[in-house]
């Protein structure tokens, strides 16, 4: 797939203004039987691959195992989905202390380890090599302390009581993160790990990890400063950089981030939260911006289409829609709203 490749650095290398990633739905996520999920996911990566140039992607497995699978390094009983719902975990830790005290499971004993195996069945049933995978969700640091305590407030009320234990332990957890993402880069290959689980975008190699940090809405600005970001740097550093996932509200930690030396691909966003207008504020067009949400307009393709002539329009989108959303549609109705944009 080297046009996909290529386009893809090119839109990162602000080649081309805009870059539009179609995939098939992943509808395998989750799934609680690794037999069944090998057999899905082939069925899904197979229609990826026969559109992979044009649709602008690399056809990829996601391993999916729910948010809990950071902190399930550290043990805690994992609950599988039921009822319509995710997957949960029973946390290992009541305090900020206790997490000291934790130790991590070896790798093979993970879900990193388990992403690996069904990616390696994936690879031999399809019989190619030309499948990527992206990382078991990748929480940042402080969404993995908190997944870590049964009560969240003692994370929270720690950081004001105990600021040295919560720097401990977000080092702690930051270097577990970075081993074992680089562990899982060296059995997969290097060059076939391409983000993480959300967004759907695809980092080539040495173009870094997708991180999520939905623990962003519960910390004020000086909390994420002190807490989050120099974590946050040690993995950019780490990796060449992160490509951020929030879905909440985050605005006033955007000056934060732009004045952080933290090397930022792309941001996440959903617009009825934290508009990518404020994104583009703050960044510009050093940023890749992925959104969703529609701010009231009738599609997300409308609400694009209100910052035609707007500073706001020369934001560098990628947008990763599925081919079975809106009917089949929604890619032909972004596409031509952001080609619209570029014009001016």
């Amino acid at each position: 797939m080297p046009a996909a490749i290529q386009n893809i650095r090119d839109f990162l290398n602000r080649k081309t203004p805009y870059l539009l990633s179609v995939h098939h739905d992943p509808v395998y996520r989750q799934g609680a039987n690794d037999g069944e999920t090998v057999a899905k996911a082939c069925e899904v990566i197979a229609k990826d691959l026969a559109v992979a140039d044009e649709c602008g992607i690399l056809p990829s497995y996601f391993p999916d195992f729910g948010t809990v699978s950071m902190p399930a390094v550290y043990g805690g009983e994992v609950i599988p989905a039921r009822n319509g719902g995710g997957i949960h975990i029973k946390p290992a830790a009541k305090t900020a202390d206790d997490i000291l005290k934790l130790v991590e499971k070896p790798f093979e004993e993970t879900d990193f380890q388990r992403a690996i195996g069904i990616y390696r069945k994936i690879c031999e049933r399809l019989e190619t090599d030309e499948i990527y995978i992206r990382t078991p969700d990748f929480q940042g640091p402080m969404n993995t302390l908190a997944l870590l305590l049964e009560n969240q407030a003692e994370l929270m009320v720690a950081m004001f009581e105990q600021p040295d234990v919560v720097h401990e332990a977000a080092r702690k957890v930051t270097d577990m993160l970075i081993g074992y993402t680089a562990r899982f880069r060296a059995e997969a290959g290097a060059g076939k790990v391409i983000g993480n689980i959300w967004p759907y975008i695809a980092l080539p190699d040495g173009k870094g990890v997708g991180i999520t940090q939905d623990y962003m809405p519960l910390l004020g600005p000086d909390q994420y400063a002190e807490f989050e970001l120099p974590q946050l740097k040690r993995i950019s550093d780490a990796f060449g950089g992160v490509f951020i996932h929030c879905c909440g509200f985050y605005k006033w930690h955007l000056k934060n981030l732009a004045d952080s030396g933290v090397e930022i691909i792309g941001m996440e966003c959903s617009n009825d939260h934290t508009p990518f207008s404020l994104l583009y504020e703050y960044f510009g067009d050093r940023i890749a911006i992925n959104c969703g949400g529609q701010c009231g307009y009738p599609s997300l393709a409308d609400y694009l289409l209100s910052f035609k002539g707007k500073p706001a329009g020369k934001a560098r989108f990628w947008l990763c829609p599925c081919h079975e959303h809106d009917g089949g549609k929604v890619a032909d109705r972004l596409k031509r709203a952001l080609d619209e944009l570029a014009e001016y």
